[in-house]
């Protein structure tokens, strides 16, 4: 279990939990997307009331992605998602933290650590051979979180993508 301190106080700890959402409840989903959406906002994508939902939804109801939550007490206070991909030269796993977010008022009190945690606890249950990460160079905040986890980057590898029609 981690500790956090709310700002300003010297003397309450409230615990920091973290946890795979496992067959969520509508009531839970709805709770992450407006936590998601506050993650969307801050790369500039629009939100469209409902539309955050519904990808949720239809993308954890398919098995494509794991949601993980981090709450400080009772409040939400972080999302991440991960997926699981095949390993083929091995013929076993691997897992993907796909996205990360801290509600602002609860960075720097242990649930960016929480999160990772938890889905690496998962990616292991699950028998997954590593756990990799991508971010933007310039995201110094999630560099420094996935250096303290025990991520490294990969120096040999070089990652493209091609855009396709339906991402325009």
């Amino acid at each position: 279990m981690h500790l956090a301190r709310p700002a300003g106080s010297v003397s309450q700890v409230i615990p920091v939990t973290a946890a795979a959402l496992i067959e969520p409840t509508l009531a839970e989903l709805a709770d992450v997307a407006g936590v998601f959406d506050q993650y969307r906002q801050e790369y500039g994508c629009a939100v469209l009331s409902g539309q955050t939902l519904a990808w949720l939804s239809h993308h954890i109801g398919g098995g494509q992605l794991s949601v993980f939550t981090c709450r400080i007490g009772q409040e939400l206070t972080g999302v991440a998602t991960a997926v699981s991909l095949p390993a083929s030269l091995t013929l076993t796993t691997f897992w993907q933290l796909r996205d990360l977010y801290v509600v602002p008022g609860a960075r720097r009190r242990g649930v960016g650590r929480a999160l990772v945690g938890a889905v690496r606890q998962a990616a292991d249950a699950a028998g997954a051979i590593r756990l990799s990460v991508q971010t933007e160079p310039d995201n110094e905040a999630a560099l420094q979180l996935y250096r303290a986890t025990g991520f490294a980057a990969v120096e040999d590898l070089c990652v493209l993508s091609l855009p396709l029609q339906a991402g325009a």
